[in-house]
Protein backbone atom coordinates (compact mmCIF):
# COMPACT_ATOMS: atom_id res chain seq x y z
CA UNK A 1 0.00 0.00 0.00
CA UNK A 2 1.77 3.10 -1.21
CA UNK A 3 0.13 7.28 -0.20
CA UNK A 4 -0.84 9.18 -3.10
CA UNK A 5 1.31 10.82 -5.40
CA UNK A 6 -1.00 14.03 -4.47
CA UNK A 7 -0.35 13.70 -1.05
CA UNK A 8 3.61 12.11 -0.75
CA UNK A 9 4.97 13.91 -3.74
CA UNK A 10 7.34 10.59 -3.67
CA UNK A 11 5.95 7.28 -3.66
CA UNK A 12 7.53 6.17 -0.47
CA UNK A 13 5.58 3.44 1.34
CA UNK A 14 3.28 3.79 4.28
CA UNK A 15 5.47 1.70 6.00
CA UNK A 16 8.82 3.84 5.28
CA UNK A 17 6.55 6.95 6.45
CA UNK A 18 5.79 5.32 9.99
CA UNK A 19 9.36 4.44 10.41
CA UNK A 20 10.83 8.14 9.39
CA UNK A 21 8.23 9.28 12.07
CA UNK A 22 9.30 6.68 14.66
CA UNK A 23 12.83 7.82 13.98
CA UNK A 24 12.46 10.97 14.27
CA UNK A 25 10.64 10.96 17.65
CA UNK A 26 13.64 8.15 18.69
CA UNK A 27 16.53 10.95 18.02
CA UNK A 28 14.60 13.19 19.37
CA UNK A 29 15.89 14.77 22.85
CA UNK A 30 12.11 14.70 25.03
CA UNK A 31 8.72 15.08 23.08
CA UNK A 32 7.88 15.86 19.61
CA UNK A 33 5.97 18.20 18.74
CA UNK A 34 3.75 18.28 15.59
CA UNK A 35 4.89 20.91 13.92
CA UNK A 36 9.03 19.85 14.70
CA UNK A 37 7.97 16.15 12.95
CA UNK A 38 6.87 17.90 10.01
CA UNK A 39 9.88 19.52 9.89
CA UNK A 40 12.10 16.67 10.30
CA UNK A 41 10.33 14.20 7.72
CA UNK A 42 9.42 16.67 4.94
CA UNK A 43 5.89 15.37 4.90
CA UNK A 44 2.83 17.28 5.22
CA UNK A 45 1.02 18.56 8.40
CA UNK A 46 -2.24 16.07 7.55
CA UNK A 47 -0.27 13.31 6.44
CA UNK A 48 2.32 13.81 9.75
CA UNK A 49 -0.83 14.19 12.16
CA UNK A 50 -2.70 10.59 10.97
CA UNK A 51 0.11 8.20 10.94
CA UNK A 52 1.32 9.77 14.33
CA UNK A 53 -2.45 9.20 15.46
CA UNK A 54 -2.19 5.70 14.15
CA UNK A 55 1.10 4.91 15.94
CA UNK A 56 -0.33 5.93 19.27
CA UNK A 57 -3.24 3.53 18.67
CA UNK A 58 -0.98 1.34 18.19
CA UNK A 59 1.08 2.30 21.41
CA UNK A 60 3.79 2.64 19.20
CA UNK A 61 3.77 6.33 20.42
CA UNK A 62 2.27 7.65 22.96
CA UNK A 63 1.02 11.66 23.27
CA UNK A 64 2.65 13.79 26.50
CA UNK A 65 1.47 17.27 26.92
CA UNK A 66 4.13 18.60 24.53
CA UNK A 67 4.16 16.32 21.55
CA UNK A 68 5.17 12.40 21.01
CA UNK A 69 7.69 10.00 22.45
CA UNK A 70 8.32 6.40 21.81
CA UNK A 71 5.68 3.57 23.50
CA UNK A 72 5.84 0.92 25.91
CA UNK A 73 4.79 -1.32 23.09
CA UNK A 74 8.23 -0.83 21.16
CA UNK A 75 9.46 -2.06 24.28
CA UNK A 76 7.72 -4.77 24.67
CA UNK A 77 8.31 -6.00 21.28
CA UNK A 78 12.54 -5.37 21.57
CA UNK A 79 12.58 -7.99 24.36
CA UNK A 80 11.23 -10.65 22.43
CA UNK A 81 14.53 -10.43 20.44
CA UNK A 82 15.95 -13.18 21.13
CA UNK A 83 19.46 -12.24 20.71
CA UNK A 84 18.94 -9.23 22.83
CA UNK A 85 16.78 -11.17 25.17
CA UNK A 86 19.96 -14.01 25.77
CA UNK A 87 22.69 -11.18 26.18
CA UNK A 88 20.52 -9.12 28.91
CA UNK A 89 19.67 -12.42 30.76
CA UNK A 90 23.55 -13.42 30.65
CA UNK A 91 24.93 -10.01 31.48
CA UNK A 92 22.60 -8.61 33.82
CA UNK A 93 23.70 -10.79 37.39
CA UNK A 94 27.48 -9.68 36.10
CA UNK A 95 26.25 -5.96 35.93
CA UNK A 96 24.41 -6.17 39.06
CA UNK A 97 27.54 -7.42 40.75
CA UNK A 98 29.69 -4.35 39.03
CA UNK A 99 27.16 -2.08 40.24
CA UNK A 100 27.44 -3.40 44.32
CA UNK A 101 30.81 -3.04 43.78
CA UNK A 102 31.40 0.39 42.08
CA UNK A 103 28.25 2.18 43.28
CA UNK A 104 28.64 3.37 39.77
CA UNK A 105 26.70 3.63 36.46
CA UNK A 106 26.85 0.02 34.19
CA UNK A 107 25.80 0.06 30.09
CA UNK A 108 25.79 -2.75 27.73
CA UNK A 109 25.70 -1.74 24.02
CA UNK A 110 26.10 -3.25 20.47
CA UNK A 111 27.38 -1.36 17.80
CA UNK A 112 25.52 -0.72 14.81
CA UNK A 113 27.28 1.71 12.18
CA UNK A 114 29.42 4.48 13.53
CA UNK A 115 27.28 4.57 17.10
CA UNK A 116 26.39 2.53 20.05
CA UNK A 117 22.48 1.58 21.08
CA UNK A 118 22.78 1.14 24.66
CA UNK A 119 20.23 -2.13 25.39
CA UNK A 120 20.99 -2.41 29.34
CA UNK A 121 21.53 0.58 31.78
CA UNK A 122 22.02 -0.12 35.52
CA UNK A 123 22.55 2.55 38.44
CA UNK A 124 24.06 2.33 41.55
CA UNK A 125 24.01 4.19 45.09
CA UNK A 126 26.27 6.43 43.62
CA UNK A 127 25.49 6.92 40.16
CA UNK A 128 25.75 10.89 39.20
CA UNK A 129 22.58 11.99 36.93
CA UNK A 130 23.10 10.57 33.07
CA UNK A 131 21.08 11.75 30.17
CA UNK A 132 21.68 7.46 28.54
CA UNK A 133 19.08 5.17 28.69
CA UNK A 134 17.96 1.90 27.52
CA UNK A 135 17.64 2.57 23.78
CA UNK A 136 19.52 5.83 23.74
CA UNK A 137 22.80 6.12 21.40
CA UNK A 138 25.80 7.00 21.40
CA UNK A 139 29.14 8.18 19.54
CA UNK A 140 31.73 5.24 18.88
CA UNK A 141 34.51 7.21 18.53
CA UNK A 142 34.74 8.99 21.83
CA UNK A 143 32.87 6.54 23.87
CA UNK A 144 34.67 3.96 25.68
CA UNK A 145 31.70 1.62 24.73
CA UNK A 146 32.33 2.58 21.07
CA UNK A 147 36.06 2.44 21.28
CA UNK A 148 36.34 -1.26 22.50
CA UNK A 149 33.54 -2.69 20.05
CA UNK A 150 35.69 -1.10 17.18
CA UNK A 151 38.85 -2.44 18.80
CA UNK A 152 37.32 -5.49 18.45
CA UNK A 153 35.74 -5.08 14.93
CA UNK A 154 36.63 -5.80 11.28
CA UNK A 155 38.56 -3.20 9.41
CA UNK A 156 35.26 -3.29 7.33
CA UNK A 157 33.62 -2.41 10.08
CA UNK A 158 36.05 0.31 11.40
CA UNK A 159 36.37 2.46 7.46
CA UNK A 160 32.58 3.72 7.35
CA UNK A 161 32.74 4.69 11.32
CA UNK A 162 35.81 7.63 9.95
CA UNK A 163 34.43 8.12 7.16
CA UNK A 164 33.02 11.33 8.91
CA UNK A 165 35.18 14.33 10.61
CA UNK A 166 35.65 13.24 14.15
CA UNK A 167 33.86 16.31 15.62
CA UNK A 168 35.41 17.58 19.33
CA UNK A 169 33.56 16.87 22.02
CA UNK A 170 36.23 17.96 24.84
CA UNK A 171 39.53 18.89 25.22
CA UNK A 172 41.03 15.70 25.23
CA UNK A 173 38.27 14.13 22.22
CA UNK A 174 40.59 12.00 19.90
CA UNK A 175 39.41 13.75 16.26
CA UNK A 176 43.07 12.79 14.47
CA UNK A 177 42.29 9.80 12.27
CA UNK A 178 45.73 8.21 12.58
CA UNK A 179 46.03 8.94 16.83
CA UNK A 180 42.68 7.02 16.42
CA UNK A 181 43.85 4.05 14.92
CA UNK A 182 46.60 3.94 17.52
CA UNK A 183 44.08 4.10 19.94
CA UNK A 184 42.34 1.35 18.81
CA UNK A 185 45.59 -0.81 18.48
CA UNK A 186 46.26 -0.21 22.15
CA UNK A 187 42.61 -1.23 22.93
CA UNK A 188 43.32 -4.44 21.41
CA UNK A 189 46.25 -4.96 23.35
CA UNK A 190 44.80 -4.39 26.56
CA UNK A 191 41.22 -5.70 26.23
CA UNK A 192 39.97 -2.54 27.67
CA UNK A 193 38.81 1.18 26.64
CA UNK A 194 39.29 4.57 28.27
CA UNK A 195 36.76 7.29 27.61
CA UNK A 196 38.86 9.93 29.08
CA UNK A 197 36.09 12.69 29.27
CA UNK A 198 36.02 12.77 25.71
CA UNK A 199 32.15 13.04 25.02
CA UNK A 200 31.20 14.84 28.44
CA UNK A 201 33.89 17.11 30.24
CA UNK A 202 33.54 15.67 33.96
CA UNK A 203 32.87 11.79 33.12
CA UNK A 204 34.85 9.17 32.34
CA UNK A 205 34.45 5.20 31.57
CA UNK A 206 36.17 2.08 30.88
CA UNK A 207 35.12 -0.61 28.94
CA UNK A 208 35.27 -4.56 27.75
CA UNK A 209 34.59 -6.22 24.86
CA UNK A 210 31.87 -9.41 24.91
CA UNK A 211 33.35 -11.40 22.72
CA UNK A 212 32.48 -15.35 21.83
CA UNK A 213 34.87 -17.26 20.04
CA UNK A 214 32.37 -18.60 17.27
CA UNK A 215 30.70 -15.56 16.32
CA UNK A 216 31.58 -13.48 13.60
CA UNK A 217 28.61 -10.64 13.74
CA UNK A 218 26.97 -8.74 10.66
CA UNK A 219 29.37 -6.62 8.92
CA UNK A 220 32.31 -8.00 10.42
CA UNK A 221 31.53 -7.58 14.25
CA UNK A 222 34.05 -9.82 16.51
CA UNK A 223 32.26 -8.97 19.95
CA UNK A 224 28.80 -8.95 20.34
CA UNK A 225 28.68 -6.34 22.71
CA UNK A 226 30.23 -4.01 25.42
CA UNK A 227 30.00 -4.14 28.99
CA UNK A 228 31.18 -0.34 30.79
CA UNK A 229 31.59 1.52 34.59
CA UNK A 230 30.93 5.21 34.24
CA UNK A 231 31.31 7.53 36.86
CA UNK A 232 32.61 11.59 37.39
CA UNK A 233 36.18 12.23 36.77
CA UNK A 234 36.68 13.70 40.03
CA UNK A 235 35.55 10.52 42.07
CA UNK A 236 35.79 6.80 39.31
CA UNK A 237 39.29 5.92 38.70
CA UNK A 238 38.50 3.75 35.25
CA UNK A 239 41.85 1.96 36.00
CA UNK A 240 40.88 0.84 39.11
CA UNK A 241 37.84 -0.93 38.07
CA UNK A 242 39.20 -2.18 34.90
CA UNK A 243 40.07 -5.84 35.81
CA UNK A 244 36.69 -5.74 37.42
CA UNK A 245 34.92 -5.01 33.85
CA UNK A 246 37.20 -7.09 32.14
CA UNK A 247 36.65 -10.17 34.28
CA UNK A 248 32.34 -9.56 33.97
CA UNK A 249 32.87 -9.29 30.17
CA UNK A 250 34.84 -12.44 30.24
CA UNK A 251 32.25 -14.48 32.28
CA UNK A 252 29.26 -13.12 29.98
CA UNK A 253 31.44 -14.42 27.07
CA UNK A 254 31.16 -17.50 28.45
CA UNK A 255 28.23 -17.50 29.22
CA UNK A 256 27.28 -16.83 25.46
CA UNK A 257 29.44 -19.16 23.98
CA UNK A 258 27.41 -22.17 26.33
CA UNK A 259 24.97 -23.93 24.19
CA UNK A 260 21.48 -23.30 24.72
CA UNK A 261 19.39 -26.08 26.78
CA UNK A 262 15.75 -26.72 25.16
Amino acid sequence: MRLSAEESGEQRTVSDRLLMIMDAVATSPGEVGLSELVRLTGMKKATVHRLATDLVAHRMLERGPYGYRLGLRLFELGAHVPASRRLRTCARPFMTDLVTATGETVHLGVLDGAEVLCIEKLTGRRSAPSSTSIGSWLPAYCTALGKVLLAFSHDSVVEPALAEPLAQNTGTTITDRGQFLRELARIREAGVAYDREEWAAGTVCVAAPIVVESYVGRDGHRAVAGLSVTGPAGRLQPARVASAVRTAALTISRCLGLPQLR
